[in-house]
């Protein structure tokens, strides 16, 4: 789903319901009294921020939901934001979200480093970075690449039978940006 709306791009960048949004994906279909559970928020508050979600097309209902078990599904387990692609409008939206979307990033990663690693995965979870000189066009391989890498795992993300018993939720994050930090003054371009 590429998120162009800017009013859709608002209703993302808010940390609840950027949680709530991975939790219908890989925990759904799933209801708002479930998800209150992971994420400690009254089922009423958590049902709020799903109709949110669902008023801007990132969930939905599941189909034959019916009385007060009425789970959420997600519509579509890709967000995609380019900010160089929408109006220039919408790009005070589209900074905030992306802002969000960093910060909940980061903040995860750092909590992550501080909690226990079960034995089955110490030495498999990595972090890496790298400085690398590349045209626009070669930006734009490296992003299909990791999309074509992480394709065949798409699927466990809606399906739990599809996940083979050893696994376990693992966050990938990665994102393409100038270091500015790098560029002599006056040979931006």
């Amino acid at each position: 789903m590429d998120i162009t709306d800017p009013k859709a791009m608002r209703a993302l960048a808010h940390p609840l319901r950027i949680r709530l949004l991975e939790l219908v994906g890989t925990q759904g279909p799933i209801t708002a009294a479930r998800c209150s559970e992971y994420v400690g928020e009254s089922p009423a508050n958590c049902s709020f921020h799903l109709r949110t979600l669902a008023e801007h097309g990132y969930i939905e209902r599941a189909p034959g939901a019916t009385g007060r078990n009425r789970p959420w599904q997600i519509t579509d387990v890709t967000q995609n934001l380019d900010r160089n692609k929408v109006d220039p409008d919408s790009l005070s939206a589209a900074l905030a979200l992306g802002d969000m979307l960093q910060n909940w990033e980061f903040e995860r990663l750092r909590a992550g480093r501080h909690l226990p690693v079960p034995e089955t995965w110490k030495g498999h979870l990595f972090e890496a970075g790298s400085t690398l000189f590349l045209t626009p066009e070669e930006a734009d391989t490296l992003n299909e690449r990791y999309n074509e890498l992480i394709a065949p795992f798409l699927d466990r993300i809606t399906d739990p039978t599809r996940r083979p018993a050893a696994s376990a939720p693992v966050r990938v994050f990665m994102a393409t940006t100038l270091a500015h930090d790098l560029i002599r003054k006056g040979d931006e371009s």
